[in-house]
């Protein structure tokens, strides 16, 4: 029987197959989305007695497979641009309607590449290779479309600035300085507009994913990290961390399975599996606070934990 508290950050650990996939995602997850969905329970659940409705898994993974997902895209930000255009009088005078605001429609799209700023050589023999679209430059829009302007910017234009610069020029447009503001609180105000997301690195793959979580209250998810600062700079854990805490301010509830020490040192609970891996693991050996637990080491990765936290006290 696992307890997890609510509205708290929770970290699961233990060696290596000593069950905290088993018990976090492939039991507490799947025992969530039956209830979600009025479902029958794992049959290794017994019970599940929580307030959690739903449940978020956060992984490093790219988002977005295509080169034609951008930051805007993903986030309401294009959807609100591509508006915002077709309400200029110049083109209510040529009949444009938001949909001709868009590189992935024929009408918006640079005609040679499609509306991906990139062309594909096929090569005899040689893997294909790609270039910047020679007619449009990598900017996806036909030159029609890019003489629709507001307050003197094309929508190329918007998409060429970086997220911190865009904060101010969108002043009056309460909508999508929201988003950008968002972006930037996670450490994500270097990004361009029209970047590629599949190009992004695993932890700001993590941070665009939350950003949409970040607006509405979350007393009733639950959102759980698999290994998340794996790859990640030590600078990129504490913005991660940052980002979770605004979350936990929203009601979420989080938890973090991890081997990693500077974020067990962060959370609010520990529950540690072992007491080693495989057929010797599967039990609970030590949880509580982690503060509590390093005063009496009932584990290797409690006893791990008050060696690391003891550097910092002497």
């Amino acid at each position: 029987t696992a307890t997890i508290p609510t509205n708290q950050i929770t970290a699961v650990t233990g060696f290596s197959g000593a069950g905290k996939t088993s018990l976090i995602l492939d039991s507490l997850v799947p025992a969530l989305k039956a209830q979600e969905k009025g479902g029958s329970l794992p049959k290794q659940v017994d019970k599940l007695s929580t307030p959690i409705k739903s449940v978020v898994s956060v992984d490093a993974v790219p988002v977005g497979k295509s080169t034609r997902s951008t930051v805007a895209t993903y986030t309401s930000i294009m959807d609100n641009l591509r508006r915002l255009f077709a309400a200029q009088p110049a083109a209510k005078e040529k009949h444009w309607t938001a949909s001709y605001f868009s590189y992935n429609n024929k009408q918006g799209a640079c005609p040679n590449c499609g509306g991906t700023g990139i062309v594909t050589l096929d090569i005899q023999y040689l893997p294909d290779m790609q270039q910047v679209c020679p007619v449009c430059n990598g900017d996806r829009y036909n030159k029609e479309i890019q003489q629709i302007k507001w307050h003197d910017y094309s929508i190329v234009d918007l998409l060429n600035l970086d997220v911190r610069h865009a904060i101010p020029i969108f002043k009056d447009v309460p909508k999508i300085q929201r988003e950008l503001k968002l972006l930037d609180e996670v450490g994500l105000g270097y990004l361009h507009l029209g970047e590629s997301t599949p190009t992004l690195s695993g932890g700001e793959a993590q941070r665009l994913k939350l950003v949409k979580h970040l607006n509405r209250q979350q007393q009733t998810t639950l959102f759980v990290f698999d290994e998340p600062s794996v790859g990640l700079h030590p600078l990129d854990v504490q913005v991660l961390l940052q980002v979770m805490q605004r979350l936990i301010d929203r009601g979420a509830t989080i938890i973090i399975i991890t081997h990693d020490v500077n974020l067990m040192v962060n959370a609010d609970y520990l529950i540690d599996l072992g007491p080693r891996g495989g057929k010797n693991g599967g039990q609970i050996v030590a949880q509580g606070h982690p503060a509590d637990l390093i005063h009496a080491p009932r584990s290797l990765t409690t006893q791990y934990l008050a060696e690391f936290i003891s550097r910092f006290h002497d």
